[in-house]
């Protein structure tokens, strides 16, 4: 039996996640969120700093079609209120009683941790959008520096509380790594496949850049690329630290318990030790997206398939 060409068929799973495939799809939701911007706007005309601007990872260019964010940022003025926690219920007040569209799930509307959650249905297809709303930390100091202050809301034992971010910082994070933008794609294929909710996707994005960063020689296949990362989660996740670039005070690292931290070393290492048992193993952990894949038959990869599968690439990355 030939062997599994992976670093080709790694190349269709991304093709086959492309959100091109979705463009049509896409439109309509771009054009439903820029009414919810006209909406803030028009509702906080006197107390934004400037029009929501776009977050989430379709901003970063790191999405998948089979689940994506298309979500806003809206940064208010420093006297814009009293407290962030009537920013926060302001926000939320505007679209569960008074913010109206057709396509709106008027009783989905929800308050989360940072942000109003909303819903809508747009030619059968459902789509979430999370507002997030955030105070600039001084008078006129936010078009300088992106800062932004957040009002966080209790949970469960956890208090009401507040953080700083800059979503501005967040996009420029992956903005021109294209490599390790194609990394994070099949990691958060796996992680949508397996249904990993416990691992965030500023997480992914953070321990992939740094596992690059940490690699003396990265290789240029994708499949090496992907195992040098998967290498370096094993090895690391139970102690490394990841920090939000937009603010040191936030641990992203934190928001896995250690025993969550745990179960992903165990998961990878099993997934690692499956694929080396069988190039096969690797569709389970990262399949295609049946519904865009078109599979093709190449006599001139199939040879050469043939010609290297006595050639066995190790790594080149020593941490």
């Amino acid at each position: 039996m030939m062997s599994l060409n992976k670093n080709k068929y790694l190349q269709q799973v991304l093709e086959s996640y492309k959100m091109k495939h979705v463009s049509d799809l896409m439109e309509k939701y771009i054009e439903k969120r820029e009414v919810v911007k006209d909406a803030l706007a028009e509702k906080f005309k006197e107390q934004i700093v400037t029009r929501a601007i776009n977050s989430g990872s379709y901003a970063k260019h790191d999405a998948i079609n089979t689940k994506f964010d298309l979500d806003i940022c809206q940064p208010f003025k420093r006297n814009a209120f009293d407290t962030l926690e009537e920013m926060a219920d302001a926000v939320f007040d505007f679209f569960n009683e008074e913010f109206e569209d057709d396509d709106l799930v008027a009783y989905a509307t929800r308050k989360q941790r940072v942000s109003t959650g909303i819903t809508f249905v747009i030619d059968g297809d459902e789509i979430q959008m999370d507002i997030v709303p955030g105070r600039e930390l001084s008078a006129d100091d936010y078009v300088d520096t992106h800062r932004l202050n957040l009002y966080v809301r209790p949970k469960l034992l956890e208090p009401a509380s507040t953080t700083q971010t800059n979503i501005q910082k967040h996009i420029d994070l992956v903005k021109g790594k294209n490599a390790e933008r194609e990394i994070i794609r099949l990691l958060k294929v796996w992680k949508t496949n397996k249904n990993n909710k416990k691992v965030k996707s500023f997480y992914v994005e953070l321990i992939t850049i740094k596992a690059f960063e940490k690699c003396s020689d990265v290789p240029t296949g994708i499949w090496e690329k992907l195992e040098m990362v998967l290498e370096y989660i094993r090895d690391n996740v139970q102690t490394i630290r990841l920090e939000d670039p937009a603010n040191s005070n936030n641990v992203v690292s934190d928001t896995m318990t250690d025993s969550e931290k745990e179960n992903l070393h165990w998961d990878v290492k099993q997934m690692l030790e499956m694929i080396e048992s069988s190039d096969d193993n690797l569709k389970s952990y990262f399949p295609v997206n049946d519904e865009f894949f078109e599979e093709e038959e190449d006599k001139t990869d199939a040879a050469l398939d043939i010609a290297r599968s006595g050639i066995v690439q190790k790594p080149w990355c020593r941490f």
